[in-house]
């Protein structure tokens, strides 16, 4: 019996003993290349801290997603997370290079729902000009403010000021924003399925303001809360708002409306890649109540929006990606001016860029089978001495599409016939993604009426 006992104490402490080896204590965390990002904001963004007790496995894990988590905040071109490990100590070394924060913009551009739009006509009558000036990561506190001065075809004047941490040590943040607009000519209703302009070069057709400011509470790493409160006011020409023709653009024919919003936004995010992902998931839940003047005559009703995404490596350089996208208003009818219907990303079906199809209530699912037709690669520019320009990286992959998508409407059934129908559309593309989070979109893509065409967007395919 003594024999039995002896020999699993033996057992035990040579067990205990495997595994004490196989743990590592962190002992310090070393950040190299942060000339201007605070350190705490970085260290908001890794899944280990110093002290912590870790098997290997679980630290080396640990360093994949809080590289990603890193590169997922925007601030950094590149990532590398190092570690020694001698008699004494474990230390982690996380070196950092820094984007370009500052980019003062100039504004030229045509202002087209889509490239698809502007390619029907090829006119420079819808031009606009301005600057923009952003200014990212502000004080090193990942703080960010952007102003926006647009002239000519469409004005505006916007300033934005996100905090996303109003306490060094605490998740809590806070954003402000306003916007003027005036544009001479707007789209209000749909034909045929398609979007209608009015324009006038004389006169301003549509005049919006809006003011708001959001609270954000980032109760863990991957997901937040957010309560956004919203002043809107518009006018537009009688034109618009012709009591036979389009009485609903804003409500019972009226040019002017004014109103508050209340918005709570619940987030997920695991996303390997915020700009362009191939694994991981992420999902949003959007209430929002529009409108709180409950008199006849006022805009009043809400909606629920719910987003959800998955994408998946099937093997070696192929990959799956599937999206689901749906909306619900608590009214039977909305403002065109709110609710628009399915035609702007994301809500819309690829295949059917061409149109706008009015409604209230729907539903879109998206997939992606891609094939990494040239993986990441680091290219460094020869004689470009600047840092956080003469290094980048750049892949290509090629995909195969397929969406459906359904969406109600009891307004505009009398001039539109892809509403209260099943929205079906296919195609093939290829993606070119590189550094500051930029894509570039080639599709053709069909639908279910046979027509087909060539899309380019900016943005990644889900």
């Amino acid at each position: 019996m003594f024999k039995i006992v002896a020999f699993a104490g033996l057992l035990f402490l040579c067990t205990f003993s495997l595994s004490a080896q196989n743990s590592i204590v962190i002992n310090k965390i070393f950040i190299e290349g942060n000339k201007i990002t605070q350190p705490y904001i970085i260290h908001k963004e890794l899944t280990f801290h110093e002290g912590d007790t870790l098997s290997l496995p679980d630290f080396i894990e640990k360093t994949v997603q809080s590289r990603k988590n890193l590169l997922n905040t925007s601030l950094f071109n590149f990532v590398d997370i190092l570690y020694n490990n001698d008699s004494l100590d474990f230390n982690v070394t996380i070196a950092v290079k820094e984007r370009w924060y500052t980019w003062p913009q100039p504004i030229a551009i045509v202002e087209d729902r889509n490239f698809f739009d502007w390619w029907q006509y090829k006119t420079l009558d819808r031009l606009s000009y301005g600057l923009y000036l952003y200014q990212y990561n502000l004080w090193g506190r990942r703080e960010s403010i952007e102003t926006k001065l647009k002239l000519g075809y469409s004005q505006e004047i916007g300033v934005a000021y996100k905090i996303p941490y109003l306490v060094k040590h605490k998740n809590h943040g806070l954003n402000f924003s306003f916007l003027s607009v005036k544009r001479h000519e707007i789209y209000y209703k749909s034909f045929n399925d398609k979007i209608t302009y009015m324009k006038d070069h004389n006169n301003i057709m549509r005049t919006e303001f809006n003011a708001n400011v959001e609270y954000v509470y980032r109760n863990k790493i991957y997901q937040q809360h957010s309560l956004k409160f919203d002043y809107d006011e518009v006018e537009v020409r009688d034109t618009i708002v012709n009591p036979i023709e389009n009485p609903n653009y804003l409500i019972d024919g009226k040019n002017h409306a004014s109103y508050f919003s209340f918005r709570y936004l619940y987030k997920k995010d695991k996303r390997d890649s915020k700009n362009y992902p191939l694994e991981g998931y992420d999902y949003d839940v959007e209430i929002k109540k529009i409108g709180f003047n409950f008199g006849a005559g006022n805009i009043n009703t809400a909606s629920l929006t719910c987003t959800a995404e998955k994408f998946w490596k099937l093997k070696e350089k192929i990959y799956f990606a599937a999206g689901l996208r749906a909306r619900a208003f608590a009214t039977p009818t909305a403002p065109f001016y709110i609710a628009r219907g399915l035609g702007f990303s994301p809500d819309y079906v690829r295949g059917y860029e061409p149109y706008l199809i009015s409604g209230t209530n729907f539903v879109v699912v998206k997939s992606n089978l891609k094939y990494q037709l040239l993986k990441p690669r680091i290219f460094k520019i020869p004689y470009l001495k600047i840092e956080k320009f003469n290094t980048f990286h750049y892949a290509f992959y090629i995909n195969a599409l397929f969406d459906v998508g359904y969406i109600q409407d009891k307004t505009y059934t009398t001039n539109n016939s892809l509403a209260n129908t099943l929205l079906i559309g296919y195609g093939v593309g290829l993606d070119f993604v590189t550094y500051y989070d930029k894509v570039l979109r080639v599709e053709y893509s069909l639908n279910k009426k046979g027509l087909s065409g060539i899309y380019l967007s900016f943005i990644a395919p889900i």
